[in-house]
């Protein structure tokens, strides 16, 4: 077997790493500065503080290999969908953005229950394998407000969508 204890030994490292590549790469898309020496040290900044606490660094850590799983799933998906499609131009239609939004909702059910932690998050499940802060983000995603609020957005967006259509 592979020793891989050099990946624990510098979390903190990798996390910054990457983060720093995400955020750099972020703010270069969004255009927000045009000097990219700025970008470099604003993306070194947040970075540092990211990986200066030790428990952003542990939920990055845990949740990367989820994150791995899943987009490979969705790549897999993803490619089986352009093989079976004969041209591009199918997947425009209405019916296979439902389909395809269906495959995204299957691979998330597989994923609450594959995995534990996720498995928790669920509203009919207990709190007993949560921590302080997940029984608090919990509650808050379950809140009356919370649901009202993403309503709301959903139906903003509709109503842009609407309006903005040509």
């Amino acid at each position: 077997m592979i020793d891989l204890t050099f990946i624990n030994h510098y979390a903190q490292v990798w996390i910054a790493l990457i983060a720093f590549i995400l955020i750099f790469a972020g703010l270069k898309k969004l255009k927000i500065y045009d000097n990219d020496w700025a970008l470099a040290v604003l993306s070194l900044v947040i970075s540092c503080i990211l990986a200066s606490s030790q428990q952003s660094v542990n939920f990055i850590f845990n949740t990367i290999p989820f994150l791995t799983v899943l987009m490979t799933i969705s790549f897999v998906i993803l490619i089986v969908l352009v093989f079976v499609a004969k041209d591009l131009e199918a997947f425009k239609k209405p019916l296979a953005i439902v389909g395809f939004v269906l495959c995204i909702l299957i691979v998330l059910c597989m994923a609450f229950n594959s995995f534990p932690t996720l498995n928790h998050m669920l509203p009919s499940s207990s709190n007993s394998g949560l921590s302080h802060e997940a029984r608090d983000f919990k509650s808050w995603i379950y809140s009356p407000d919370f649901k009202d609020g993403f309503v709301f957005v959903i139906c903003i967006g509709f109503v842009a969508f609407l309006l903005l259509k040509k």
